[in-house]
């Protein structure tokens, strides 16, 4: 089977995502905002899932539960959307309020937040399009944690390496900085896997290009009025809204790639012909 230390892979995931979330989610889970409660379900519900997934693979007998985990990823998926959406609600609600890293860095949040979302529906669509080929389909179920691989080890990397700690509330430009440099490594990442099995690892370079787009929306967007007043705008849409058109992308998502992996039909007439 395709990549074998994948669940070592994804348990470094896990742990990284334990460690940058601890003091602003897992230590404060109680006082924090229902959108993160959204997200974080759904999202480490997902890594979790992943995770299974990449051990069962791995073993013959455990084929089934693969599959069964795979078929249960369809009623997730659409959550782990919402769940970004709920954040981009969040984030949207805070620059209205004047949240002072929202102002300097907020449309930039919120665009690289829009196309996490795509990738996810790009990259989710194209594993479940190609399930029956198991490289391509590994392949783009174990890039997704790398999509927003950024948020959980910026925030980690602040604890070691000064450049990332935020020391002034009059300056921000550490959390840029943190991200892209989060970025970056995750770029290198794709390349050594990329390196290592060559075509096989195209749906790594599919997430790198996503990837790319969001280093350049976060780095770029808050210099444009126009996606400071989009920003505006989403944030005085009710959080409803912008969670359930979320649910309902990723519900399409789930169809639409279920239905694109299905084995072509055979027509009755053609199958009873001599070969």
């Amino acid at each position: 089977m395709p990549y074998p230390r994948a669940p070592y892979y994804m348990l470094g995931v896990i742990g990284i995502i334990l460690i940058g979330f601890w003091p602003s989610y897992w230590a404060v889970v109680p006082s924090v905002p229902w959108q993160f409660h959204a997200h974080g379900a759904a999202a480490s519900t997902w890594v979790l899932l992943v995770t299974a997934q990449s051990w069962t693979a791995q073993h013959k007998k455990q084929l089934q539960l693969h599959r069964t985990l795979g078929q249960a990823s369809l009623f997730l998926f659409p959550f782990l959307i919402a769940g970004l959406a709920a954040i981009i609600d969040r984030q949207a609600l805070d620059y209205l309020a004047g949240d002072p890293a929202n102002l300097a860095y907020g449309p930039g949040f919120l665009t690289g937040t829009m196309v996490a979302m795509a990738a996810y529906v790009t990259v989710y669509y194209r594993a479940l399009k190609y399930r029956r080929k198991v490289w391509v389909h590994a392949g783009y179920m174990l890039s997704t944690p790398l999509i927003l691989f950024e948020s959980p080890f910026s925030r980690a990397a602040a604890f070691v390496f000064p450049p990332f700690q935020v020391k002034s509330p009059a300056d921000f430009s550490p959390i840029l900085v943190s991200i892209e440099s989060s970025e970056v490594l995750v770029l290198i990442f794709i390349a050594a896997v990329w390196w290592r099995v060559r075509d096989k690892a195209r749906p790594f370079l599919v997430t790198a290009g996503f990837v790319v787009v969001e280093m350049l929306t976060m780095g770029l967007a808050n210099d444009f009025p126009v996606l400071r007043q989009f920003d505006a705008a989403i944030g005085h849409l009710p959080g409803a809204t912008i969670v359930l058109t979320g649910f309902a992308i990723g519900a399409a998502t789930s169809w639409a790639g279920w239905q694109a992996g299905k084995r072509p039909t055979v027509p009755a007439a053609a199958a009873l012909q001599p070969a």
